[in-house]
């Protein structure tokens, strides 16, 4: 199960091996990344906004990030080390892919659903001043 607990609120197990908490609440909050089981799994794709889209990452994904928020991607080995150092984008677009009502059911059983969220990023510049200002001219160009 996968959900927000805050960090530096203590959950503790109260009667009845219950907890109490946030970790209560987060069990009982329908939040639009938990998901209880494999097929709830999104494929998540990355692309980076700019003058030539190209495609950073794709993967499947139990969480759906938000616009403002920040992506880490990192180059991992196939036995999961870390081989490149990571790179920080912000992500400035979020598109979830709904199926319509006129959507048909898939061959496969399963319920209609989204299956696919794409991201658009840019490089977080917030900790170089001086790329900030080439990086809003490039928003601003984007919302003509």
């Amino acid at each position: 199960m996968f959900g927000i607990v805050p960090l530096g609120v203590p959950s503790t197990p109260g009667a009845g091996g219950r907890f109490q908490g946030p970790l209560a609440r987060a069990a009982r909050t329908p939040y639009l990344f938990r998901h209880p089981h494999p097929c709830g799994m999104i494929t998540l794709r990355v692309t980076r906004h700019d003058r030539n889209e190209q495609l950073l990452a794709e993967c499947q994904s139990a969480v759906i990030p938000a616009r403002g928020e920040v992506l880490q991607l990192d180059t991992a080995e196939a036995d999961g080390t870390i081989s490149r150092s990571s790179t920080m984008w912000r992500i400035i677009a979020v598109t979830i892919h709904v199926p319509s009502l006129h959507s048909q059911a898939p061959l496969d059983g399963q319920p209609l659903r989204v299956r696919t969220v794409e991201v658009s990023v840019l490089p977080d510049v917030s900790l170089l001043p001086g790329l900030s200002h080439s990086a809003e001219q490039v928003l601003a160009e984007s919302r003509m």
